[in-house]
């Protein structure tokens, strides 16, 4: 009877809490201060992926590069391998700097072993997949380097890797990647194109919408990079994102103390 007066919700509450609760948990972990000041909202256009390619593996590279160095971690020793070349054991544990995310800084590695990025041939089809599903597994490499437990425990580790790609910038190509139409042609289907989504288009679209708000970038910059149908969506998750003042003061508490933080480094080194 009174569901007039319901505000629109694009996530349940709980939902909203444990990707709040994530993105949190990067703030005090995955370096706020380059949050703060060097990422920014990767496009899936040419402002973000200016390189020209002749053939389809050199665009595969040049996205790749891209990715390695919007993440911060381009110093990392990862390599790119076509899918069928990942082993199937789980990667190293290297020594190397997780606290902070610059793509100068040197990479302390205890060994000659790499990380694995893969592509799927199929995948060169659509360059959102492709750069979204790069885009995790740098993630999923970052979190497993730093051998922390996510905030909804290791079963949650795919679902945290694909927040904290958020995180780093790559929610746009997440969220239009998180849910492909098949349509009526089941020879035309490839689903070998398609990434994997962990999370739901809804969930990436709040998590996007975390990270818009977070970084005070208008929806309007954000909406015009989306899929039609999903632009209503976010600009009803950026409602949500503003009405829970008690999650969004954590998360800006925690960027206010990091930006403090990092001017008192920067004075006691002078």
């Amino acid at each position: 009877m009174f569901s007039i007066f319901t505000k629109p919700r694009v996530v349940e509450d709980q939902t909203a809490n444990n990707i709040f609760a994530v993105f949190q948990w990067a703030l005090e972990n995955f370096d706020a201060t380059a949050f703060v000041r060097s990422t920014d909202l990767v496009k899936p256009t040419r402002e973000s992926f200016p390189d020209r390619a002749d053939n389809e593996l050199d665009m595969v590279k040049n996205a790749y590069a891209r990715v390695l160095q919007y993440s911060g971690l381009a110093s990392w020793p990862f390599v790119l391998v076509p899918q069928q070349q990942v082993a199937a054991a789980a990667p190293p544990r290297l020594t190397l700097q997780t606290t902070r995310r610059a793509n100068n800084s040197s990479a302390v590695v205890a060994s000659n072993d790499v990380l694995m990025v893969s592509y799927s041939a199929p995948m060169l089809k659509k360059p959102m997949d492709l750069v979204a599903s790069m885009s995790k597994a740098v993630a999923q490499h970052y979190l497993y380097q730093t051998g922390l437990v996510p905030p909804a425990g290791l079963e949650s580790f795919n679902e945290t890797s694909e927040i904290l790609s958020v995180f780093m910038g790559f929610g746009v190509l997440v969220a239009n990647s998180a849910y492909t139409f098949r349509g009526s042609c089941a020879r035309c289907y490839d689903p070998n194109a398609n990434r994997v989504a962990a999370l739901s288009e809804s969930e990436a679209i709040f998590c996007l919408a975390v990270f818009g708000v977070l970084k005070e970038i208008p929806s309007k910059q954000i909406t015009v990079l989306l899929k039609p149908y999903l632009r209503t969506t976010y600009k009803k998750a950026v409602k949500q994102v503003l009405r829970d003042e008690e999650n969004l003061a954590i998360c800006r508490k925690l960027i206010t103390l990091e930006q403090l933080n990092s001017t008192s480094h920067q004075q006691v080194s002078r």
